[in-house]
């Protein structure tokens, strides 16, 4: 009888850790669904036109907000872009430390030691940077620092088309004449 009881008493015991593991369980999943975000590591995003991929999003971590108004994706570790032509050869590389992309606008905003080079050897560095998906455009109201082969030019406002080949300062405040001042990490 005295093992009976004891063998009640450690099932019981058994079944209550089981349902608050289990209850535990639909709590986390119950927040996760009021939170509305998933989380994904080591991710690949390709971004294709005319079934040619033209960018290709390398990223440690990706949050995604699930959020029905306002969904986006949130970088919080960074993100590596590479751009690529029709013909599939590299036009740039785009790294940044933190980015967010909203999903309805298609707009991605990238801060915090935002670097972009080109195949015509020119970086562009600042401290923010909104890329605009639809209209192809990059472009920042802050201060930027472009490096060409023969020259360091610096100014607030910025505008370029997305391979960064293209493009202008607004307010010039410095340039510098030198000779091989970058090199493209592609």
């Amino acid at each position: 009888m005295k093992h009976i009881t004891l063998l009640c008493w450690g099932c019981f015991f058994l079944c209550c850790a089981c349902g608050n593991s289990e209850l535990n369980d639909l709590e986390n999943v119950a927040l996760q669904d009021a939170v509305g975000i998933e989380r994904a590591t080591d991710v690949e995003i390709l971004y294709s036109d005319s079934a040619v991929v033209r960018v290709a999003v390398v990223a440690e971590v990706l949050l995604r907000n699930t959020d029905k108004k306002k969904p986006k994706n949130i970088f919080p570790k960074g993100l590596k872009a590479d751009f690529f032509d029709e013909n599939h050869r590299q036009t740039s590389k785009l790294t940044a430390m933190y980015g967010e992309q909203s999903m309805k606008e298609r707009v991605v905003y990238l801060k915090d030691s935002v670097r972009i080079w080109n195949y015509k050897k020119e970086l562009l560095e600042t401290d923010e940077l909104t890329w605009d998906e639809r209209n192809k455009i990059i472009s920042s109201t802050k201060f930027v620092r472009i490096t060409t082969a023969t020259q360091i030019i610096e100014g607030t406002g910025f505008k370029s088309n997305l391979e960064f080949t293209d493009w202008e300062i607004y307010e010039v405040s410095g340039l510098i004449e030198s000779e091989n001042l970058v090199e493209v990490p592609f």
